[in-house]
């Protein structure tokens, strides 16, 4: 039982921190790439699949600018 409910909080952590740093990220960039025209404003939990693909370009970016500090850096 301390299992389950130990790992429903760690899944729900970590979809709190995809769903607003990532997500935060995301919209940022994809707001500079597009001169603010997308990603339009979060609709609530009928456009959860957009808020996991702004989530991943947030994440996608923020592993490249490590990876890219990382090596060029050195």
């Amino acid at each position: 039982m301390a299992e389950l409910l130990l790992g429903a909080i760690g899944w729900i952590f970590v979809e709190l921190i995809v769903s607003t740093v990532f997500y935060g990220i995301g919209w940022v960039v994809i707001s500079i790439v597009t001169f603010g025209m997308h990603p339009g404003p979060w609709r609530g939990l009928e456009n959860l699949v957009g808020v996991q693909l702004v989530a991943f370009v947030g994440l996608l970016t923020t592993v490249v600018t490590i990876a890219s500090y990382f090596t060029f850096v050195r």
